[in-house]
């Protein structure tokens, strides 16, 4: 009888959940009243955010267990007084407010307040707590362990590319912390499972309320069901990211109505489009942003997917990619190289392992890549907002001041 998890599998779920409670980058005080051991310059403790959009997705959820509304104005305040609304780390510090203020004085996040509402579900009986926060992270690597092990055992990815996706990616990185990108990289690997059009249509439906660019995928997705004559599949698929859309734009402006611009979304600077030649040249190959100078073996996935034309992965692939190389804003904002692009990664590696890549090229590109996802994995901090160069001189300084 085959066992329940492989050594694979296991391996990965240890380190995914053991990385998690290692920290470094700690002001002094911020542990104050949270259960942590110290062990020279590292931390043990629960989970916590680190920087970006996270500690504003936290104060999202805070203010809907604790106040019971979407008006962060007090939750942020609080946090400055010392408040775990913002996290650990943001406890007693000002930062910048990812909210729009209204006449009457309330601040409405500028996030999706879906997200907010699907952590909140959980971790209301915590409210007050410092736990809010571990367990907003616990449930995120609860669903990404659950994606890698299903796209591992319904696609038949081998051990070593089931390792490849969970060690050498960002999402490593990206998993350990609270972010919408796993999330939505779990839903779409169980879209491409789904068998039948409902399933498939509410998970489009529910990761677009989480990720709004996302409601292109299950749009794109119903149009390649259409072209292979799946007619009901293809519309089904299509009005679940249409409709998602249309819940989002009267949610969001029946919550900003007070407020003196009018937004569709009210994602603040990720609205602005821009032709997508610097998005697209940014996305794979920036220094710091670019997803192919951390982790290059991708590159065989992008090629093998255009020479098989797997229209059914390439297509959603291509417009959510092209999607984010129109914003502006492409960067992403804090954090490691690709952040846009993790939900695309499962797809990715897949192609990666039906091009039966060979080569020393390869073999070092996929050792570089495993370095630097592991190095995300584990010491997260290091690498955001880094290129590959600097991560190496910020090093050698600490080392070697």
């Amino acid at each position: 009888m085959d066992r329940f998890l492989s050594r694979t599998e296991i391996a990965v779920i240890l380190l995914y959940l053991f990385s998690g409670l290692v920290h470094t980058t700690i002001a002094p005080g911020a542990f104050d009243g949270l259960v942590h051991l110290r062990i020279g310059p590292l931390v043990l403790a629960p989970p916590l955010v680190l920087s970006g959009d996270s500690p504003h997705y936290l104060v999202s959820v805070n203010s809907l267990i604790e106040d019971g509304d979407f008006d962060l104005a007090n939750n942020y305040q609080q946090a400055e007084q010392g408040d775990w609304d913002l996290g650990a780390r943001f406890r007693g510090v000002q930062i910048d407010h990812h909210a729009d203020r209204d006449r009457l004085g309330r601040e409405r996040g500028t996030h999706s307040p879906f997200f907010a509402l699907l952590l909140a579900a959980v971790t209301w009986p915590f409210r007050g707590t410092a736990w809010v926060e571990p367990v907003c992270i616990w449930m995120t690597q609860i669903v990404t362990l659950a994606g890698l092990l299903l796209l591992g055992r319904r696609w038949s990815l081998g051990s070593p590319w089931l390792l490849a996706l969970a060690l050498a990616t960002p999402l490593w990185c990206y998993s350990r912390d609270l972010w919408t990108e796993p999330w939505v990289t779990s839903i779409w690997i169980v879209m491409l499972h789904c068998r039948g059009p409902a399933t498939a249509s509410l998970l489009g439906f529910l990761g677009a309320l989480l990720k709004y660019p996302f409601a292109v995928v299950p749009i794109a997705m119903g149009c390649v069901a259409i072209w292979e004559k799946r007619i009901k599949d293809g519309c089904a698929l299509i009005a679940s990211g249409a409709l998602a859309l249309i819940v989002t734009v009267l949610s969001v402006g029946y919550l900003f109505r007070e407020v003196d611009h009018f937004s569709f979304f009210h994602s603040g600077s990720h609205l602005g489009f821009d032709w997508p030649f610097d998005g697209t040249l940014g996305l794979l190959l920036s220094p710091s942003k670019g997803i192919l100078w951390f982790f290059p073996f991708l590159a065989w996935g992008l090629w093998e997917l255009r020479r098989r034309k797997s229209i059914s992965i390439y297509v959603p692939l291509m417009a959510f990619f092209l999607l984010h190389a129109f914003y502006e804003e492409w960067q992403a904002g804090t954090g490691l190289a690709g952040r846009y692009l993790v939900p695309t990664l499962p797809l990715l590696v897949m192609a990666v392992a039906r091009s039966l890549p060979q080569g020393v090229l390869f073999r070092a590109s996929l050792v570089w890549s495993a370095l630097w996802g592991m190095l995300a994995g584990l010491l997260p901090a290091l690498v955001q907002d880094r290129n590959p160069w600097q991560v190496v001189a910020h090093v050698v300084d600490k080392l070697f001041p």
